[in-house]
């Protein structure tokens, strides 16, 4: 494109970076459907990931180091939560579980978003505009669950499962800069 005079040369790390992203989102939208079809819980893994992207997009948290390890672990969640609402949750076990790792996870949610990572760093204005935001897509998330419940729809399990991942992503990036803060001890007192 810039050959050919269509984009500016200044502009063309730009572009590439946006065609690298749009192929990237690309890839995981449908990894996600294909993984969806093959654990027979397509409308499942489509409402999930609905749910997921606005909530983990503004609540933050662990990042993985890489496309390629983000790729792998993004798809092996969504392949265990899937296959976890199949064989676990519309099997009906552990009905009260759930509900206590709902409750949990908005709690979780709520108080540490947004949550920074070295891979995704936001700035001082970007964390009140995206602590805003998070409570906002939690709110209505937390009301679709609730509606969901009440009218007895099982894709409930799917919007649960999607909350908890993104208080996953926060715990665990918790747990990422408690060990890096303890080997920093570690080093310090060597």
């Amino acid at each position: 494109m810039a050959a050919n005079g269509n984009i500016q040369e200044k502009y063309v790390e730009l572009y590439a970076k946006a065609m690298e992203a749009i192929l990237a989102m690309g890839i995981n939208l449908v990894s996600a459907l294909v993984i969806g079809y093959l654990c027979g819980m397509w409308w499942h893994g489509v409402i999930l990931m609905v749910m997921f992207i606005p909530l983990r997009s503004y609540a933050g948290g662990y990042h993985a180091g890489g496309y390629i390890s983000c790729y792998l672990e993004s798809c092996g969640l969504l392949t265990f939560s899937l296959l976890t609402i199949r064989y676990v949750v519309l099997a009906g076990y552990m009905p009260e579980m759930i509900w206590q790792l709902f409750f949990l996870s908005v709690i979780v949610i709520f108080m540490l978003a947004p949550m920074a990572d070295k891979n995704k760093p936001i700035s001082e204005n970007e964390a009140k505009v995206f602590k805003t935001r998070t409570r906002i897509v939690l709110s209505v998330e937390a009301i679709i669950v609730m509606v969901l419940s009440w009218l007895r729809i099982d894709y409930v399990y799917s919007v649960i499962f999607a909350i908890s991942l993104s208080a996953f992503a926060l715990v665990l990036q918790c747990a990422v800069e408690y060990m890096q803060g303890m080997r920093k001890q570690d080093k310090e007192y060597s």
